[in-house]
């Protein structure tokens, strides 16, 4: 394994990943109780992952929420114009497509260190506790806090309203 492959399973490995999704749920749990629908998951790692996208929702406050993110995310303003970003209109979709197994591994992890459950009848995913661990690296906890605040803004919102604003396809 050469040092880039390396460095990167470091930060994607399928542990973090697991609890990156874990924070997801438990953000989308806060709100109301309510469990995260299960296609929801493959969006966490891409969004998360990737410096630019994480930075945006670091940057934004959390009552602002996932319209206000979409908003910095697909669009820029110059002399008084707004011009939409064609470079990232579609890279969370694409980006979740190559995510996939990573995704589906760190669920899998997820699972089997009891951390969420997944109701198959309703692919619906409950947080199994949600306080929060100790220990993690200050960067992993700054992915997992983003995937948290992630979960709470999706959960204001049905899953055809975060389609049309992350611009993904279920």
């Amino acid at each position: 394994m050469n040092s880039i492959d390396k460095e990167i399973y470091l930060v994607q490995n399928p542990s973090i990943s697991a609890a990156i999704l874990w924070r997801f749920i438990c953000g989308y749990y806060s709100n109301d109780s309510r469990p995260t629908p299960f296609p929801l998951l493959f969006l966490v790692l891409p969004i998360v992952f990737r410096q630019d996208l994480c930075e945006v929702i670091k940057s934004t406050q959390k009552g602002s929420g996932l319209i206000k993110v979409s908003e910095k995310l697909f669009s820029e303003r110059k002399d008084g114009q707004t011009y939409y970003r064609n470079d990232l209109l579609y890279s969370i979709h694409n980006a979740a497509n190559q995510y996939k197994e990573i995704s589906l591994l760190a669920h899998r992890v997820g699972l089997t260190a009891k951390l969420f459950m997944l109701e198959t009848k309703t692919a619906l995913v409950f947080p199994l506790t949600t306080s929060k661990k100790t220990g993690f690296s200050t960067s992993t906890k700054n992915l997992m806090d983003a995937a948290e605040k992630l979960g709470g803004w999706c959960s204001e919102l049905t899953l055809h309203e975060v389609s049309k604003l992350l611009k993904v396809r279920f």
